[in-house]
């Protein structure tokens, strides 16, 4: 009877210890889902906070980075998002000489702003320490000197040089996303008219207010792109790209 019972009593043990074994295994893994939506969930919250003011300060620090912070946007122009790894990576090594600036005009802007890179460096750096006026339109009326960049690329290359919140790219993703008409990024530059330009950048700066401004909009941007996208895992990954794509530097800060 006596070994009986110590039998059962082992055999119990067993099942105890396994059961232990069992809860402290699931409880485990289920601290490491929290944590990892716990990460997520703060970097995405960060992401404009972190990613854009990785690119201002790159374009902030010389007329050379924020010009070829501006071939990035020309690149990104008519181009599918995912291709932006692999063409930012062949512009890095070879240039303007690449296959995406056969198309004429993108050369002709790159090759514009690359001759006149302090001319755009000076006035927007004056601009930005001068804290007079409305910077946000001084800036956008700036880059719109540029050839080849309308409303929406004018406005993506001021928030990714200035981290200004009034800025926003308006791109073909955000107009059909918040069913804004085409027409607001119509800009003619060749208007004599300064009160009707003015204006159309007011109407701009705007829309762009009434949707939650420049940093809600760069998330949600980075989210809605990686769901339509076969290759991009989270928003997150989308924003953190955007050091590659439009600047040089590596592993310039910690990463979280």
């Amino acid at each position: 009877m006596k070994r009986n019972l110590i039998v059962i009593h082992a055999v119990n043990g067993i099942k105890v210890d396994l059961w232990h074994s069992i809860c402290k295994s699931t409880l485990r893994r289920s601290l490491n889902v929290l944590e990892t939506i716990s990460f997520n969930k703060y970097r995405g919250a960060i992401m404009y906070k972190s990613d854009n003011r990785y690119v201002a300060n790159f374009c902030q620090t010389s007329a050379k980075n924020l010009a070829h912070c501006h071939a990035g946007v020309q690149i990104t122009i008519q181009m599918n998002t995912e291709m932006l790894d692999n063409i930012n990576t062949d512009f890095k090594e070879n240039g303007i000489k690449i296959a995406v600036f056969n198309w004429q005009q993108k050369k002709n802007a790159v090759e514009h702003f690359n001759a006149n890179m302090h001319y755009y460096y000076d006035n927007m750096m004056s601009i930005l320490k001068s804290k007079k006026g409305n910077v946000p339109d001084r800036i956008l009326k700036l880059f719109l000197e540029v050839e080849g960049l309308g409303l929406a690329k004018a406005s993506f290359l001021a928030q990714l040089a200035t981290g200004h919140k009034a800025f926003a790219c308006l791109d073909s993703n955000n107009l059909i996303w918040h069913k804004i008409d085409p027409k607001v990024t119509d800009y003619n530059k060749k208007l004599k008219s300064d009160i009707i330009k003015s204006e159309k950048r007011r109407q701009y700066f705007a829309i762009v207010k009434k949707l939650g401004g420049g940093e809600r909009l760069w998330n949600d941007w980075c989210i809605g792109v990686a769901d339509k996208s076969k290759k991009f895992k989270s928003g997150v990954e989308v924003s953190r790209k955007h050091r590659h794509w439009f600047t040089t530097w590596t592993n310039q800060y910690p990463t979280i």
